[in-house]
């Protein structure tokens, strides 16, 4: 912004300058966020003062001091404007928007800079300039959004149900967030995410099949006699053996049975 402060042997010229340095300053809007310093700033030759108000959504119509949205300003008492002292033709200030007693609500101000201690309606004939400046909410929060396949599956943050998916988590403070994705016969997934202010995360993923036999314990194997019988890393001999048993007490029986026949 810039404030040029006539004198009185140039005082047209100076007021035509003053009209369209308001006017260059009225067609440029500044953006900001409501918690945020904005620095405004100009210049106002021979000028040892110069007084701040603003205008916009709640605050008096007539405008009020830049640091108290409910403190209007009254023409001719400069107690009630935002005085900020010229040094060397230039002024600045620095509207702390966080700390305006009132508060701010997010829309569009009018930030006016006088050479005299007059209000919005009192404008006229005084030299000044305006800027705009629009303030918007700050972002505190941020945002998880959540995809599975298959969808439908059940969402849970830092261990408590959320819905299931496809499901967008709005409003979470900033922070760290455990999150755990699960669906029956498969196997769940957990991942942990930072989130910022203002953020969103996004977790897209695909779930794999778990089948429910790899979810018990193996059932042992079948086991035979045989098997039974057998001793680690030696095959079992005890068939053969018993076939050779019988066939020599068969032979002894014989030849017993010849022996005694003769006797």
């Amino acid at each position: 912004m810039h404030i040029d402060f006539p004198n009185r042997t140039i005082l047209l010229f100076c007021l035509i300058l003053v009209i369209l340095t308001a006017g260059h300053a009225s067609a440029e809007t500044r953006n900001g966020t409501i918690g945020e310093v904005i620095p405004v700033s100009g210049t106002a030759p021979t000028a040892d003062m110069v007084y701040l108000f603003m205008t916009g959504p709640d605050v008096p119509s007539q405008g009020s001091r830049m640091d108290s949205s409910i403190s209007p300003v009254v023409t001719g008492k400069p107690d009630t404007f935002t005085q900020v002292p010229v040094e060397g033709d230039n002024w600045s200030y620095s509207w702390q928007t966080g700390r305006v007693s009132g508060g701010l609500a997010p829309g569009l101000y009018t930030v006016y800079a006088a050479t005299a201690p007059v209000a919005k309606n009192a404008l006229s004939g005084v030299p000044y300039s305006s800027t705009e400046i629009s303030l918007s909410q700050p972002v505190t929060t941020g945002t998880i959004e959540v995809q599975s396949v298959p969808p439908k599956a059940q969402v849970e943050v830092n261990g408590k149900y959320a819905g299931n998916t496809p499901i967008d988590l709005p409003g979470l403070s900033p922070g760290t967030y455990q999150v755990t994705i699960s669906l029956s016969d498969y196997a769940p997934y957990t991942e942990l995410v930072n989130l910022s202010a203002g953020e969103t995360k996004q977790i897209s993923v695909n779930l794999e099949s778990q089948s429910p036999l790899t979810t018990t314990s193996a059932l042992p194997m079948p086991v035979s006699p045989e098997s039974m019988e057998t001793t680690v890393g030696v095959p079992s001999t005890k068939a053969p053996l018993s076939i050779a048993m019988v066939l020599l007490c068969i032979l002894t029986g014989l030849v017993l049975t010849v022996w005694v026949s003769r006797r």
